[in-house]
């Protein structure tokens, strides 16, 4: 069902229903990297190519700090597991084979483990690159009760945002391991460590149906609105220097504190991209992961 949702995002760029797909054959989703040139003023990516170019499910890109490799999710045909694509090598290399699902990889700034979410128990884990065959709990105790469905950590504190897969909140862990609700009304996307603070950003639905990125600060407990989605698709990243990109209807866009809203930066209909929903910004500033499909020939 994990996999399920993460196909059908909320900006409807995979949904099945009207889109003229074939109900069990959905489109599978490709990774494509791109050089970022944020001071562009016509197109902000360059030199894209396909670097997951295979026929089953490729997603969810996190860049390592050095910005010379990222991981992501691969369907290999049996399940999905943790995979690592070398930049500069242009190679990939199979990082986890448990027979359950893993998901959401999140490399720690020295590199030496790798957090994901885990089937076994739709639960926090972590494994270490010298074993990657054996992972442990992060979420462990006190438990975290409701399934998570996406998380973000603060290495640095031992803090924690996560998303609940069945309650829709988000809830904070602090770095005793206590568990704090933070907000109901929680859209499904990914939580973000803000750059340069110990902030966390997630998306959050209002009663007023606007859909929101908010900042939490974990130290006061505040939640403050940031800015407002663009159009559907809750999927967004940060960049290093403090913007917030996101992509709807297949348009790249940036948020910057203090500017005048949210701009168009890249067409992917461009660059032979179409539904492209999911996005991750090197640690550098140099390199954009795009998910998306292969435009249809014409």
């Amino acid at each position: 069902m994990l996999r399920r949702h993460l196909l059908l995002t909320l900006g409807g760029v995979l949904a099945l229903s009207g889109a003229g797909l074939a109900q069990d054959a959905p489109p599978q989703p490709d990774i494509f990297l791109f050089a970022y040139d944020a001071d562009n003023d016509s197109d902000v990516l360059s030199d894209g190519r396909n670097v997951t170019d295979q026929p089953r499910y490729d997603n969810q890109p996190f860049f390592t700090k050095d910005s010379a490799t990222f991981l992501y999710v691969r369907d290999d045909g049996e399940q999905i597991d943790i995979y690592e694509y070398d930049i500069a090598a242009g190679t990939h290399t199979r990082i986890t084979q448990t027979p359950e699902n893993e998901y959401s990889p999140t490399p720690s700034p020295d590199n030496r483990t790798i957090s994901m979410v885990f089937e076994r128990n739709g639960s926090v884990w972590e494994i270490e690159r010298s074993a990657p065959d054996a992972p442990r709990w992060v979420f462990e105790a006190p438990g975290v009760v409701e399934p998570v469905g996406y998380f973000a950590r603060n290495f640095a504190t031992g803090e924690a945002l996560y998303w609940s897969r069945f309650g829709f909140n988000v809830a904070y862990r602090d770095a005793d391991g206590g568990n704090h609700f933070v907000s109901g009304h929680a859209v499904p996307s990914t939580p973000h460590l803000i750059p340069g603070a110990n902030e966390f950003s997630f998306v959050h639905r209002q009663t007023n149906e606007q859909v929101w990125i908010k900042a939490f600060d974990p130290e006061t407990k505040a939640v403050r609105p940031l800015a407002p989605i663009v159009g559907t698709n809750a999927n967004y990243t940060w960049a290093p220097d403090g913007s917030i990109l996101q992509i709807e209807d297949n348009k790249l866009h940036r948020w910057r504190e203090g500017g005048d809203g949210w701009e168009e930066i890249s067409d992917l209909d461009a660059h032979g991209i179409e539904g492209g929903y999911r996005i991750a910004v090197s640690p550098d500033g140099e390199r954009i992961a795009i998910v998306g499909m292969v435009a249809a020939a014409n």
